[in-house]
C-alpha cells in the first residue's frame, strides 16, 4: 500500500523568519495523525500548505502519487472557528459548494442525520451552540468526500465535555467515510487518543515520531493513553518545548 500523503518542504518562510525547514512527513489511507509542538513551529502553516492555500514555498506535496498545484476538492479543511455563512441556513453551509440550491442535493441530509443535527437543518448559524456549529463543520468538510481532511485546532473553543463528544464523532465520521485526517492540536490527550501516529515538531521540523499502538475503541483512562501521553511530553521536554 503506498502512502496518500507525501509533503516535503526544504523551506517556508515568512520575511526573514524560516517557518518550515525541512520537513517531511507522509500519511497512509485510513490513517489519522496528529501535529504538536509550540506555537510557531509551523503546523497551521503546513496545514495550509497541503490545503494548497500556501504555495510560496521550496517543497512539493503529492496526493496519491499526483503533485499538488492549488485547492483540491480530494482534501478538506475545517478550521479552528467554524466559519458559517451567517445568512445561509445550516443545510445551505454544508451544501455550499453544490448547486445554487444547496440545501437539495441529498448528501447534505445524510451528513446532518449523520452529526445529529438533522433537526437544525433550516436553522441560521446565530441559533446554534458552539458544538452544533463546529459539527456543522465537520458536515460541510465531508461534502466533497475528501480522501484527506485536515483539522486545524477543531475543538479547541468548546468546552471540555463537548470537546469529548466532537472527538468521537470525528472517529467514527472518519472510519465511516474512509478518510484519512491530518490534526493540528495543542491538547497532548488529544493527540494520544485520536492518533495512530503523533509528530512532534519543533521549529519547522519533525523532532520524533510516536506512534499509538493501543487498538481502537480505546481507554481514555488505559495505561496504553497514559503511556502515550508521558512519550510526547517526554519528548516535548527534550526539546524544550515545554
Amino acid at each position: 500500500m503506498s502512502a496518500l500523503l507525501e509533503v516535503h518542504i526544504g523551506q517556508k518562510r515568512f520575511a526573514n523568519r524560516r517557518v518550515l525547514d525541512n520537513f517531511s512527513a507522509a500519511l497512509w489511507p485510513g490513517e489519522i495523525v496528529s501535529l504538536v509542538g509550540a506555537s510557531g513551529c509551523g503546523k497551521s502553516t503546513l496545514l495550509r500548505i497541503v490545503a494548497g492555500l500556501d504555495r510560496d514555498h521550496d517543497g512539493h506535496v503529492l496526493l496519491d502519487g499526483v503533485p499538488q498545484h492549488g485547492v483540491s476538492r480530494d482534501i478538506g479543511f475545517i478550521f479552528q472557528e467554524p466559519r458559517l455563512l451567517p445568512w445561509l441556513t445550516v443545510a445551505q453551509n454544508v451544501g455550499f459548494d453544490a448547486d445554487p440550491e444547496r440545501a437539495r442535493d441529498p448528501r447534505v441530509h445524510a451528513l446532518l442525520a449523520e452529526v445529529g443535527l438533522s433537526e437544525v437543518a433550516d436553522a441560521l448559524p446565530k441559533s446554534l451552540s458552539g458544538g452544533m456549529a463546529q459539527r456543522v463543520a465537520i458536515a460541510r468538510g465531508l461534502f466533497n468526500q475528501p480522501r484527506l481532511l485536515l483539522l486545524d485546532e477543531p475543538f479547541s473553543a468548546v468546552d471540555a465535555f463537548t470537546r469529548i463528544r466532537l472527538q468521537e464523532l470525528l472517529l467514527s465520521v472518519a472510519r465511516e467515510h474512509g478518510t484519512s485526517i491530518l490534526l493540528v492540536t495543542h491538547d497532548v490527550d488529544e493527540a494520544a487518543w485520536l492518533s495512530d501516529r503523533v509528530l512532534v515538531m519543533g521549529e519547522g521540523h519533525v523532532i520524533q515520531e510516536v506512534a499509538v499502538h493501543d487498538a481502537r475503541p480505546r481507554n481514555r483512562r488505559s495505561s496504553a493513553m497514559t503511556n502515550t501521553r508521558n512519550t510526547i511530553l517526554e519528548v516535548l521536554e527534550g526539546a524544550h518545548v515545554l
